[in-house]
């Protein structure tokens, strides 16, 4: 077996050569609440890079480092890995060797990528540009930078480039081994209403190229029988043992398909798989909404939706470009949508050549494409890993929607199998054997044919929608304290269940199963109700990503946000400054107003019993001409965070996440009196205090010195006399901080100071004066 995977491996790599393998390269699309990555190669995968496709925004970042970092802040990732499979019949290789079906591309779980998808380097050898309509701004909080790195290679400031009137562009070239390229565009915008779904725009090319160099090694061929499908990951926050709670389902056209619709719309037109949050079995509440593995029931960290929506499929290879044709879109498309069980070895491609799987035969390339036209149905379910998913088959409707009479596949919505088959006995879908963490979304668009140099345009977005995080607090300790119907007032329950049943057309199924005890009440349809909501949402995000498209990316265009906000803190007040750079500073008219924004303790909101931080509050509007804000309704010891926004006479508003801040300003000391007046706070500093967990999200552990001379040096030793660090205070200000960005305490020598005893010597530069203060650390 060894030996026969190692001349699969070696034929794959004379037939798909590795002309070079370079490291993936990544940007981010993030100016609004949705942030993506985009990767040069155009795999999104969660085995390249943690929560590989979309998240909420979880802030700016300082470092590379941070941004690639594993630190989604719930609801953070809410699609995890996607998958691209291009696959097409009698497809002939470099030797004539014809291929009664081939796939190439990459599934969500790939990790030896470069043989079959690789990024192609432009004529400056850069792999991949991020082009941003405006400056992405400085932000500078008491002098100390902390924006998102810009710019890197590959980026810069280029309107003209951008299509419609996105904020951000990121552009890629792809080559695939089957013979095609892809120009990759990944757009996002930052205006409200527009900012929870990013738009992946794919121009694929039958080109005849397999490899990196210029050599065409597949002239004149013809695709036939293309699809292109993609499978997509949940990253869902409720999970129990390792069953899946938010799984997924499909919706298609209102005009062709209405009954399939969970919850229609006016002129809904929507085509979106997409997760929801499902209940779990085995328990004695209702987990509509939570992550019940957590037994946390008092916030409702399992409520939100997210899903990838078709915006346009062609009905052929004939498409013009950009601006878009929408009149060549194919309301069947996409022609199949399944769910199943992660990625079973048969679609696992060529992930893994030398692993236990082995790499795909000839059989098994027909297997997969199988997948990609019909789903698990078209699968024989005498072969090993197929019995459980087969099970599906009873799900699925067959409709003949095609002008050619051709019947297309699509898959219930997960949402609504207990209505379709009762017999079947499942009351959540947690019970059902193949309904694992890793459940996979799968749609296929297709068949084309792709005769040599055609074009085959493919528009989809990720779309995310939920009710927001402050609700999931108060919602979640409403509902566990019983008053969650306080929250719906002039609605009794008959319209609770009413509005309830249209976005969850089975919750009877769940709420009269005997084994939820005690029976549910209307205290949990209110919340379950609310959280429903968030699927109305999703379906709106999903739509205004649609008509976003329909209109050649054109909606109204925002305002610049500041090229630089500054924040400065004062004795009794917070001091914002901003500005433009010359080229983008608008004229009078061009600016209605700005919005100033503010959160106490923390950017991301928390709730700690009665101790709330990072609910952000509007709390002014200046002149579209003011540059200057002063912020005097303020508290010593309080951390405040600041946004500010940009709003256009027509009342566009640009993103707050653009410039909102990290790093906190708080009111700083007068100078003191005498150098009597000088003192260390806190002290003693517990490192390991649960009094400071997430008190300041984004803050170091730091020492604070107050009431200082206005100049002074300040020279800290352990109490055996060696040097720790030596901090020069020149602000004029009584206060000044010990203190390393990201890292704790760090001496002059890099090191984190141990407990014990340590003295800091303040010496007045003008007077000449000193003082000492003695300070405990205590690890």
């Amino acid at each position: 077996m060894k030996q026969r995977k190692l001349l699969i491996f070696i034929f794959l790599l004379v037939f798909f050569p590795m002309s070079g393998v370079h490291a993936q390269i990544v940007k981010l699309a993030k100016v609004g609440k949705a942030e993506a990555r985009v990767y040069d190669h155009g795999c999104y995968s969660s085995e390249v890079y943690d929560y590989g496709v979309i998240a909420y925004y979880r802030g700016s970042y300082c470092t590379v480092a941070q941004e690639l970092s594993n630190t989604a802040s719930w609801p953070g990732a809410f699609l995890k890995d996607a998958g691209l499979l291009f696959g097409a019949r009698n497809w002939v290789d470099t030797t004539g060797q014809i291929w009664d079906a081939m796939i190439t591309g990459h599934c969500a779980r790939l990790r030896d990528l470069d043989i079959y998808q690789f990024a192609v380097p432009d004529e400056g050898g850069l792999t991949i540009h991020r082009y941003m309509r405006y400056p992405l701004p400085q932000i500078i909080v008491d002098g100390d930078h902390c924006e998102d790195p810009f710019p890197t290679s590959g980026d810069e400031v280029a309107p003209e480039k951008i299509w419609g009137t996105a904020d951000v562009m990121v552009e890629s070239n792809v080559r695939m081994s089957m013979g095609l390229d892809v120009k990759q565009r990944v757009l996002a915008w930052s205006q409200p209403g527009h900012d929870d779904y990013v738009i992946w725009d794919w121009t694929f090319v039958n080109t005849g190229n397999v490899d990196e160099d210029d050599e065409i090694e597949l002239p004149e061929q013809t695709l036939e029988d293309v699809y292109i499908a993609r499978i997509t990951e949940a990253m869902p926050n409720g999970t129990g043992s390792n069953k899946v709670l938010p799984t997924f389902a499909g919706t298609t056209e209102k005009e062709a398909h209405d009954n399939r619709l969970s919850y229609p719309q006016d002129d809904d037109s929507l085509r979106i798989d997409y997760v929801t949050p499902l209940r779990a079995g085995g328990l004695t509440r209702d987990s509509y909404g939570f992550n019940a593995s957590a037994n946390q029931w008092n916030v409702l960290t399992g409520a939100r939706f997210g899903g990838t929506a078709v915006l346009f499929a062609p009905k052929s290879t004939d498409v013009p470009q950009f601006p878009n044709t929408p009149a060549s879109n194919d309301p069947a498309q996409p022609s199949m949508h399944t769910s199943m069980l992660a990625e079973p070895s048969w679609i696992l491609l060529h992930n893994g050549i030398l692993s236990d799987f082995g790499a795909m035969t000839s059989s098994e390339f027909v297997d997969a494409y199988e997948v990609m036209v019909k789903g698990v149905f078209g699968i024989d379910p005498t072969i090993p890993n197929f019995q459980e998913t087969y099970s599906m088959d009873s799900l699925y409707d067959v409709y003949d929607t095609t002008a050619s009479g051709a019947a297309t596949y699509y898959e219930q919505p997960v949402d609504r199998w207990g209505e379709l088959d009762p017999s079947r006995g499942y009351a959540f879908a947690s019970e059902i054997s193949w309904m694992r963490f890793d459940q996979q979304c799968h749609h296929s668009i297709g068949p084309y044919q792709m005769e040599f140099g055609d074009t085959l345009r493919y528009v989809f977005a990720y779309v995310g929608g939920a009710i927001s995080r402050k609700t999931s607090y108060l919602l979640g300790e409403a509902w566990d304290g019983g008053t969650a119907a306080s929250w719906l007032p002039g609605m009794d329950s008959a319209q609770m269940v009413e509005e309830l049943r249209k976005r969850d057309p089975i919750f009877d199924v769940y709420y009269t199963n005997p084994r939820l005890s005690p029976a549910p009440t209307v205290n949990d349809v209110a919340k379950d109700l609310l959280v429903a909501s968030g699927k109305d949402s999703l379906f709106n995000n999903g739509m205004n990503a649609q008509r976003n498209f329909n209109m050649n990316y054109n909606i109204p265009a925002s305002p610049a946000s500041p090229s630089v906000f500054e924040v400065n803190s004062a004795p009794d007040m917070v001091e914002l400054k901003w500005s433009y750079e010359p080229a983008y500073e608008p004229s009078s008219s061009d600016l209605a107003k700005f919005k100033i924004y503010r959160a106490l303790g923390g950017y991301v909101y928390e709730k700690q019993g009665s101790i709330i931080t990072g609910d952000w509050q509007l709390i002014d509007s200046v002149d579209g001409t003011a540059r200057l804000y002063e912020d005097t309704n303020v508290t010593p010891a309080v951390y405040y965070y600041y946004a500010i926004t940009a709003v256009s006479p027509a009342g566009i508003e640009s993103g707050m996440f653009l410039t909102m801040t990290k790093l906190a300003a708080n009111l700083q000391s007068y100078p003191g009196d005498s150098l009597e007046a000088v003192r260390v706070v806190p002290n003693p500093l517990n490192v390991n205090s649960s009094a400071r967990s997430r008190y300041s999200e984004g803050e170091g552990l730091k020492l604070t010195f107050v009431k200082l001379p206005p100049e002074c040096t300040i020279t800290i030793f352990t109490e055996s006399a060696e040097l720790v660090t030596t901090i020069e205070h020149t602000n004029g200000s009584g206060t000044e901080v010990w203190e390393f960005r990201n890292q704790f305490l760090l001496t002059d020598s890099d090191q984190q100071p141990a407990s014990g005893i340590y003295i800091a010597h303040i010496h007045d530069d003008v007077t000449g004066e000193s003082i000492s203060r003695k300070f405990l650390i205590v690890r």
